[in-house]
């Protein structure tokens, strides 16, 4: 290959001293170089560089790949709980109830401040949570009617899941993580049925919280007070605005006849007197003065004792039979309607008066207790659920058995009511089918027997 490439040179030079040959001998090169390359692999600008032609160029070298420094991804920034502080108070008629809410984090802060709080709560730590933090908040909230403190009693803590106002159901045993867990608290004071105003003391300031926003409920309405650590007492007023319940249904009379009053102590005056004047007249003695003076303190003596030992002799009625399922609706609506109206009072003794008003025996303390499970919001006590809307249908009817006035039912009622709970509102429906045994007592209509064959949440 070199001798090729010499000659090539060689041939160039020569043709350069002419002129006139410089195209031939271009010409000629290219076609040399062109068969040559062909023949020894070459490029033919490679031969013309090497004789100096053409000027080489420099090799451009491939580029080499640096080697950059591995950056680490940046750290994940940690979860930041919201800060939580939130009240409620729910007013009613007979009752008012104060409910609280935190976040986790800062209540398990402030009961172990030297304890690194938890990424997660266990069913055993929940526990051991709302154990310790409810002896040491009973006391955070008062409550005064108009002047008159009221005396509260604390339900306890519970852990909740959910933001405030939007709370969600918190399965039994079940974990959740810390920065999205909450605490509550409620406490549930008996009132007046309608209070003028009502004045709350918040002494739950710990960690950072200064200050409680209180949203009050009443009825379909509400409005906003706050607490602080400057002023711990915010009042509410009435104005007219709180609800009452409604009255008791009127339940159809029986119609009896008066008893006889029996004058008792002044038969027994009249008849000794009429023996003694007739003692006297047989064995014909002569009274002092005459008879009329005697007369007269007879008369006296049956006025006197006229409103003494007096005994009613009741008349027995016939009460119609009733077979018509009209006429046992008309009977077993307001029985049954007043039977929730019982449950608007608080006290367990007002309670059992209005429920003796419809119920008879040993049902009134069952049907209290199934009512009292049935209206009461997850099962906690102060979140009762309060009817205002209810319907009942009679299916069927027949007479009670033989010497006995009355009837036995079967009936189907649907109850539906609200309850306010942590910020937001609970809708209860609630159906029952269930054969009713419904008697005169002491001529009033009442329930004696309850057999409930079907109850459902609808």
């Amino acid at each position: 290959m070199e001798e090729a490439v010499g000659a090539v040179n060689g041939f160039i030079h020569r043709c350069m001293v002419q002129p006139a040959m410089r195209k031939l001998a271009a010409l000629a090169l290219i076609s040399t170089v062109t068969a040559s390359a062909q023949t020894l692999q070459l490029n033919s600008r490679d031969i013309l560089a090497s004789g100096g032609l053409v000027q080489k160029q420099p090799a451009v070298s491939a580029p080499v790949a640096v080697a950059q420094p591995v950056v680490p991804p940046p750290p994940v920034a940690p979860v930041i709980p919201d800060k939580i502080q939130h009240g409620y108070l729910y007013v009613e008629p007979y009752q008012a109830r104060f409910e609280a809410l935190f976040d986790v984090t800062r209540i398990l802060h402030w009961l172990n401040p030297m304890k690194d709080v938890p990424a997660v709560l266990d069913a055993a730590a929940q526990k051991a949570l709302t154990e310790a933090v409810s002896k040491q908040t009973q006391g955070w909230c008062l409550l005064n009617a108009g002047n008159r403190p009221l005396t509260g009693n604390f339900l306890g803590a519970s852990v909740i899941k959910g933001k405030p106002g939007a709370t969600l159901p918190l399965e039994a045993g079940a974990e959740i993580a810390t920065s999205e867990a909450m605490i509550g608290f409620i406490w549930e004071f008996p009132t007046p049925p309608a209070p003028d105003q009502l004045t709350v003391e918040w002494l739950g300031f710990v960690e950072d919280i200064k200050s409680l926003p209180i949203r009050v409920f009443f009825g379909p309405k509400s409005e906003l007070l706050e607490v602080s650590t400057d002023l711990s007492k915010a009042t509410w007023k009435s104005q007219g605005r709180l609800p009452m319940p409604a009255p008791l249904a009127s339940v159809p009379e029986i119609m009896v006849a008066a008893p006889i009053v029996l004058h008792l102590a002044s038969v027994i005056w009249g008849i000794a007197g009429f023996i003694f004047y007739a003692f006297i007249r047989i064995r014909q003695h002569h009274l002092p003065g005459g008879s009329l003076p005697f007369f007269f303190a007879w008369v006296f003596g049956a006025m006197l004792s006229w409103p003494l030992l007096n005994i009613n002799i009741a008349i027995r009625t016939e009460v119609p039979p009733v077979t018509d399922k009209a006429t046992a609706e008309k009977i077993l609506t307001p029985l049954l309607r007043n039977v929730y109206r019982a449950f608007d009072h608080r006290a367990e003794s007002e309670i059992y008066d209005v429920l003796a008003l419809s119920v008879e025996g040993e049902l009134l303390r069952k049907l209290y207790l199934e009512t009292i499970q049935a209206l009461t919001l997850e099962g906690r006590e102060g979140t009762r659920v309060t009817i205002s809307e209810f319907s009942a249908d009679v299916i069927s009817v027949q007479p009670a058995a033989k010497h006995e006035s009355g009837f036995i039912s079967e009936c189907q009622w649907t109850a539906m009511g609200s309850v306010g709970h942590w910020g937001h509102s609970h809708t209860r429906v609630n159906r029952y089918t269930a054969k009713l045994t419904v008697m005169p007592v002491e001529s009033a209509w009442k329930i004696v027997n309850l057999d409930v064959s079907e109850a459902r949440r609808l």
